[in-house]
């Protein structure tokens, strides 16, 4: 699927002023350019509602001009809840790191035995060409049982993908029923924070 967004090329605008037109203020970069712009604020919900970090966004510059992106950091206004500046990473034929989601495939045996299946990193980071970006990476998990995981150097990458995380981070496990119950009442005790886009620029991009 596509995801596209009308974008304005902007100059020295108050980004005050922007936000209460309506307007989001951006910015796009990489590693040979750096320019600003403006898109709509319910366009740009709409759409990366839909794409999320883990989609090419296309901007369609007012000069006529398409360039591909992923969205790199969201600033948010904490007291309105809304986007109040975006970051576009301009893509080239160079690789780029990137978080692929995660899809589990079957069903666990330690499921069946009564374990919990604990999904620990929703996202994998991998560096790939932008042409060969996949939708998601499958974790097969039918031979798992209560204790066993899988990290992160045991997944099964499509051709043309790199893993850019530590090998052994854990992704899935199966733990017993009062472990699950002891992580859910933890997760609940913590106040959940407001978060800007959790996966930023990376080192290589600043």
């Amino acid at each position: 699927m596509e995801y596209r967004i009308k974008a304005q090329t902007r100059g020295n605008e108050k980004p005050a002023a922007l936000r209460d037109a309506g307007k989001l203020p951006g910015v796009v970069y990489n590693r040979s350019e750096n320019y600003k712009v403006m898109v709509d604020l319910k366009e740009f919900n709409k759409v990366f509602m839909a794409a999320g970090i883990h989609h090419v966004i296309t901007l369609e510059l007012d000069n006529g001009k398409t360039v591909d992106t992923l969205v790199r950091q969201i600033n948010l206004d904490k007291r309105r809840r809304r986007p109040e500046h975006v970051d576009f990473y301009a893509l080239s034929d160079e690789p780029v790191l990137m978080w692929i989601p995660v899809k589990i495939v079957g069903t666990a045996q330690g499921v069946r035995e009564g374990g919990v299946l604990q999904l620990v990193n929703n996202d994998i980071q991998v560096k790939v060409s932008p042409k060969a970006i996949p939708p998601h990476i499958e974790v097969n998990v039918s031979h798992l049982r209560i204790g066993d995981s899988i990290h992160a150097d045991e997944l099964s990458l499509p051709p043309g993908v790199k893993l850019a995380m530590n090998p052994r981070d854990t992704i899935v496990a199966i733990v017993p029923p009062e472990d699950a119950d002891k992580l859910t009442a933890e997760a609940a005790a913590t106040p959940a924070e407001v978060e800007v886009i959790k996966k930023g620029k990376t080192e290589e991009e600043k």
